[in-house]
């Protein structure tokens, strides 16, 4: 049942969710099918943040290769990250064909824009097939549009993520109250308070699917979840069918996507060099009258961004006419490990989160909702998702 601003306030339930993404709806889902009355706060929109904002890739691993994350993690958790992206997909998958949400079983190709990375590609492979996973590397560009090399996923795939978060929030006939923003949650009765926009509401849990908006609502985040601005350019329809599947280069930092009406999908994100802020500014970012002033880290980044997709298309698209693209942003979460967060805050143990997903979101989704799901109904630690990782 969607609920407007125009009726009666819920004043309790057993358990809120904030956040309407694919994350929320992947979490009240779950809940509702275990018998818990659930309600979902949005301040935007169903689907209205990332979620809606992004290309529909459902790739394996995060952001980065196998041979950099081996190095980084150790080579068991590594395959353990991949893993969960698998599981992820899958689940994924699961969840659209029972909604009857359409996806392209498209897989996808991560290449390489400089002999450097072609070498981590050609690694990778390697290292990947030995852990289990079903990867192909090839040695040459397979779109001949000026790439070094090109490692495939064969079992990726692309979804209308805004279809399935809507379909998946239907069914499960929760209460969405959108355009509600949570301001404040304080222990009461055993339970939480929730304060939010035209409501207050008294549950016996929280969770937060908010991603990178985390850090607003709690300062708990301040240091663990960075908001950082994607980008995406929206070429013209192109004359034929230039990309057969999914694409990203320059380490997962930059991706492509050519929809069914032919446009093109060019976008990517960069992490911002990090700059002190006033508490006033944490606390309401938007109202700061020093970035009223002057121009934002997020303009400063989507100028960045911009020129790298500009560069990309004019070096392996030609015929992209960059001057009549459009483009939107959304806001993502990255932690300083690149992985997501699952816990619940320590002063405040009634309130569980999933946040933190990077640029990989799609992926992580369904197997997170998971991992958050039977720590709540069973206290089962999350493993390496753990927020505990990061103390």
């Amino acid at each position: 049942m969607w609920a407007g601003q125009e009726q009666k306030r819920a004043d309790a339930c057993d358990v809120i969710v904030v956040g309407a993404g694919l994350e929320g709806a992947a979490v009240t889902a779950r809940l509702v099918r275990e018998g818990f009355d659930t309600a979902v706060l949005d301040a935007q929109s169903v689907a209205g943040g990332a979620t809606g904002r992004s290309a529909g890739m459902v790739l394996t691993g995060p952001a980065g290769h196998y041979n950099w994350a081996v190095s980084a993690y150790g080579r068991q958790r590594a395959r353990d990250i991949w893993a969960l992206t698998v599981e992820g997909r899958s689940l994924l998958v699961e969840a659209a064909d029972r909604m009857g949400v359409p996806l392209a079983h498209t897989g996808s190709l991560a290449l390489a824009v400089d002999d450097i990375e072609a070498e981590a590609l050609d690694e990778s492979a390697a290292l990947m097939r030995e852990d289990g996973f079903d990867v192909r590397f090839d040695a040459d560009d397979p779109l001949d549009r000026g790439f070094r090399a090109a490692l495939h996923y064969p079992d990726d795939v692309t979804v209308d993520a805004a279809a399935l978060t809507q379909a998946l929030l239907s069914a499960s006939n929760a209460t969405v109250h959108e355009g509600t923003e949570v301001y404040g949650m304080e222990p009461e009765r055993g339970g939480v308070r929730v304060w939010a926009q035209g409501r207050t509401v008294l549950c016996r849990a929280v969770v937060l699917a908010i991603n990178g908006y985390a850090p607003l609502l709690d300062f708990y985040f301040t240091d663990k979840v960075a908001p950082i601005r994607s980008l995406i350019l929206a070429t013209e329809p192109l004359a034929g069918h230039v990309l057969k599947q999914p694409c990203c280069a320059n380490y997962g930092y930059e991706y492509c996507r050519q929809l069914p009406d032919r446009r093109l999908l060019l976008g990517g994100w960069r992490r911002p060099h990090a700059r002190p802020q006033s508490a006033a500014d944490r606390e309401h970012p938007a109202r700061s009258p020093s970035r009223a002033r002057a121009k934002s880290p997020e303009s400063e980044l989507d100028d960045v961004v911009h020129t790298g997709l500009i560069q990309l298309a004019s070096r392996h698209f030609p015929e992209v006419e960059t001057a009549e693209v459009s483009r939107w942003s959304g806001v993502m979460g990255f932690t300083p490990d690149g992985l997501p967060l699952v816990g619940r805050l320590p002063d405040l143990p009634q309130v569980y989160f999933a946040v933190g997903f990077g640029g990989r979101g799609l992926a992580w989704a369904f197997a997170v909702a998971e991992q958050l799901l039977e720590l709540m109904l069973h206290d089962t630690a999350p493993g390496i998702l753990s927020a505990g990782r990061l103390a």
